[in-house]
């Protein structure tokens, strides 16, 4: 990631949240502000005919076309245990890697009350602003927290902020725990259980092994390693489920869920014409400290 740039693989991610709200029927998850936070070469191949129709048919969707699912299937899950939470009566939300998500573009009306809390590195948060600026002024009830992963834990980065530790929160880490290795993860997981009050709850996504998969799965798993480095942002974590689970119960949690690519796909994905389905290289973990 270049200074003063924004990250690579968010721009990405960005972009395949733009395409399936332009071009699905019935979208899983609708990003109307998507293609404008995304880059100028990404909505120039958005754009493009040949390059819609190829990332829309089924035979793209079935193979390469996986990534979308992965991306758009997170963000639905996130926010639909994130509503959830609200209900519950939390109104501390933290997205942990926040990259070009735009919910506070999207849903800071409807929960006027909760307090949003963006954290990430500080390149990325000086382009997502910018890019922000162009829809007005940014919410009076969000905040952004700087942090390099590698170098700070969150519980310090958070300590800085309005954070209250005394309520509880929701964290949503989507799409970054693959480009960390896994002991930066485990201590960001750590520094959560630190900082946040009980019957705070964080979702996140992580990898499988791509030893693991077998055919189309593989191929695509190995697509995506070497799409993210020609990115220069390289896939770096993988777990084994059941001992990840063993990792965080002793930090504190209590695993509420950790739902499989599989189990995404039978959820938020049946029936489709697209034949769009989530990868089951990644799995959805859903956390609640004790």
């Amino acid at each position: 990631m270049k200074k003063g740039q924004s990250s690579r693989t968010a721009e990405a991610a960005a972009a395949l949240r733009a395409n399936h709200f332009l071009y699905a029927s019935h979208p899983i998850f609708s990003d109307p502000y998507a293609f404008e936070l995304t880059s100028s070469a990404w909505k120039k191949l958005l754009t493009t005919s040949l390059t819609a129709k190829v990332m829309n048919s089924s035979i793209f969707n079935r193979t390469l076309g996986l990534l979308t699912g992965q991306v758009v299937g997170r963000s639905r899950y996130a926010e639909d245990l994130l509503q959830q939470a609200i209900a519950k009566g939390i109104q501390q939300y933290v997205l942990v890697g926040a990259g070009l998500d735009s919910f506070i573009l999207r849903q800071t009306g409807q929960y006027p009350n909760l307090k949003i809390f963006e954290v990430d590195h500080p390149d990325t948060q000086v382009a997502k602003q910018k890019k922000l600026s162009e829809f007005g002024e940014i919410p009076t009830n969000v905040e952004f927290v700087a942090i390099d992963f590698e170098k700070e834990s969150i519980a310090e980065a958070l300590e800085r902020s309005g954070f209250q530790q005394d309520r509880p929160a929701f964290f949503s880490w989507l799409g970054t725990t693959h480009y960390l290795e896994p002991k930066t993860t485990l201590n960001t997981l750590k520094s959560i259980a630190k900082i946040a009050a009980s019957n705070s709850e964080v979702v996140l996504d992580y990898s499988i092994d791509y030893r693991e998969l077998q055919g189309v799965e593989r191929f695509g798993s190995l697509f995506v390693s070497e799409f993210t480095r020609f990115l220069k942002e390289p896939l770096l974590g993988q777990f084994r489920p059941k001992r990840l689970h063993q990792t965080v119960i002793q930090m504190g949690y209590d695993v509420v869920e950790d739902l499989s690519g599989d189990g995404l796909s039978e959820r938020y994905f049946q029936d489709r014409a697209d034949q769009i389905r989530h990868t089951i290289a990644t799995h959805m973990l859903h956390l609640r400290l004790k």
